[in-house]
């Protein structure tokens, strides 16, 4: 065999192992983006398995313990009215419950990137800023939240005081209507 032969004998084994690497690389690329989506979709679930436990531990602490329950309910209807010992331990209960929630809210937007769905935990949110002393804690203390967290809270609050000013001046609305109405109807 000449030179030519052996040469044209190697580009055609080059070739070959050419398209035999492509093909294994494919086949690796295809793998690893595959043992990729198991890991992420994983970690999605431990994140909302995580999200479940936190919830459990809040609640238990509340079943478990009719006082703190209790002081949690004061709490909430009347911030101010509670005694300086009441305080601290209700600050304590609120940082567990809102610590709780951000986990879950940081936790939706790192695995799914769209805060959108985070609407069991909002909902949570929603309630607890409907209670005034919820709205004076947080005017009162200074919680160390991540910043996407703390606009969330202060968005749902301003929403919450905005609709609670249009259900307060539709109900005087109302009630002026009722009054203008009954005033007819007597003459």
């Amino acid at each position: 065999m000449s030179i030519q032969e052996w040469a044209a004998v190697a580009e055609i084994i080059g070739a070959v192992a050419l398209v035999a690497s492509l093909i294994y690389l494919a086949i690796q690329v295809r793998h690893s983006t595959h043992e990729l989506s198991m890991s992420l979709k994983s970690t999605e679930l431990a994140a909302f398995e995580r999200n479940v436990e936190s919830g459990i531990r809040i609640r238990e602490l509340f079943i478990c313990n009719p006082e703190i329950l209790e002081l949690y309910a004061r709490g909430i209807e009347s911030y101010l009215d509670l005694d300086e010992d009441d305080k601290l331990r209700f600050d304590m209960i609120l940082r567990n419950v809102f610590s709780a929630l951000q986990g879950a809210y940081v936790r939706q937007l790192t695995y799914g990137n769209d805060p959108t769905h985070f609407s069991g935990s909002e909902r949570t949110l929603d309630r607890l800023v409907r209670g005034q002393g919820i709205r004076d804690w947080l005017s009162h203390s200074n919680p160390d939240w991540r910043p996407e967290f703390a606009t969330l809270v202060q968005q749902r609050v301003h929403l919450f005081e905005e609709t609670a000013d249009e259900a307060e001046k539709a109900e005087k609305a109302s009630g002026a209507e009722r009054a203008n109405s009954s005033k007819h109807s007597a003459e």
